[in-house]
């Protein structure tokens, strides 16, 4: 991934980004809650509730929905000079994704072996997506050591920090300020890498007295990381 490029997400996760408990028991909480709601909602308006299941049930696969977001990885590779459209068209993609195209983008952040544009716009589509099921992605993947194939992945290449990072901004952004911060706490816990470390509890800080986004001292901590 050249410099180009890092900079070109980076600027694209700029615009978008503005656990002491268990974040299992805090996960089925929200999920409990927002499934009362929708079989209220059905019950209102007398419909049966397995409209619902029928309606996720027709959306593309995993598989057809991992080709659709490499195919829109290139796309918005092209659009570099546009980071609003590429922006609108990430937006859109994380819009219609379910749980199982979820678990698919984890597959890929996961992977050290995959392209890198391809990892950093999937940890961006799980940010943007915003809700339990990629919350739950994005905090796997700080806490973590291994790499989907088992390997312990390397602290020194740029672009594994730099992902990960990325990632604790996604959590931050979480709607739900009091699961985010917790989030950030549970991982302050799990992640001993000096430069994570120190941003997970910026993350925090920045969140619990609501300080402005502090990008330009990652920038800083990142350079002496790789120095």
């Amino acid at each position: 991934m050249t410099k180009k490029h890092y900079f070109f997400f980076a600027a694209v996760i700029g615009m978008a980004i503005f656990a002491q408990y268990d974040l299992g028991k805090r996960a089925e909480q929200v999920r409990l809650a927002k499934e009362a709601k929708n079989i209220a909602i059905a019950k209102a308006n007398g419909a049966q509730t397995t409209t619902a299941k029928v309606a996720v049930d027709n959306g593309p696969t995993t598989a057809e929905f991992v080709a659709k977001f490499k195919a829109e990885a290139a796309e918005i590779g092209k659009i570099q000079n546009n980071p609003e459209a590429a922006q609108a068209r990430m937006k859109k993609l994380a819009d219609g994704m379910t749980p199982k195209h979820v678990d698919g983008l984890y597959e890929i952040i996961s992977d050290d072996k995959s392209n890198a544009d391809e990892r950093a716009l999937a940890v961006e589509l799980l940010s943007l997506k915003n809700d339990t099921t990629s919350l739950v992605a994005l905090q796997n993947f700080v806490a973590n050591t291994k790499n989907i194939n088992g390997v312990k992945w390397d602290e020194k290449k740029e672009l594994e920090t730099v992902l990960r990072a990325q990632a604790v901004e996604g959590i931050a952004a979480y709607p739900e300020k009091e699961i985010a911060i917790s989030t950030l706490n549970y991982l302050q816990q799990k992640v001993d890498q000096r430069f994570l470390s120190e941003r997970i509890s910026r993350a925090s800080m920045s969140l619990m007295y609501d300080n402005k986004p502090v990008t330009h001292q990652d920038e800083e901590a990142l350079k002496k990381l790789v120095e």
